[in-house]
């Protein structure tokens, strides 16, 4: 569909403007997106890569479901950074840009705080 608008200029002379508008069905732009989000993978930053990797953590793919689902649900519920408690690992997960982005393993947890959390999932 081809839409033309006009535009006044402050001299009262018009353009005219072209838009073009693409529909998928009759789903909505928020619907589109929504769905767009739930296929979205997890990733890993280096870091939390690195931290995995040290500590000889494997997560799973059906592990990576269940991270990718919370963040779902997480990002639904307004969260920005959330602290997923996986089995014996704590990760940290930043939301809109759907990255864990570190990872500590229960025997690393002796500190047992962790900061510029919003939110805590338990797995």
């Amino acid at each position: 569909m081809l839409d033309k608008i006009t535009q006044v200029t402050g001299k009262g002379q018009s353009q005219g403007i072209q838009k073009t508008q693409q529909s998928k069905g009759s789903e909505s732009f928020a619907q589109i997106l929504e769905n767009q989000k739930q296929t979205t993978e997890v990733k890993l930053s280096a870091h939390a890569q690195e931290r995995l990797k040290q500590q000889n953590i494997n997560i799973s793919p059906q592990d990576l479901k269940r991270i990718k689902d919370a963040t779902n649900m997480a990002e639904k519920k307004g969260s920005r950074e959330s602290l997923m408690l996986l089995n014996d690992v704590a990760l940290v997960v930043n939301i809109n840009n759907r990255t864990i982005i570190t990872a500590v393993d229960k025997a690393r947890q002796k500190d047992k705080v962790f900061t510029n959390i919003d939110s805590t999932i338990i797995l």
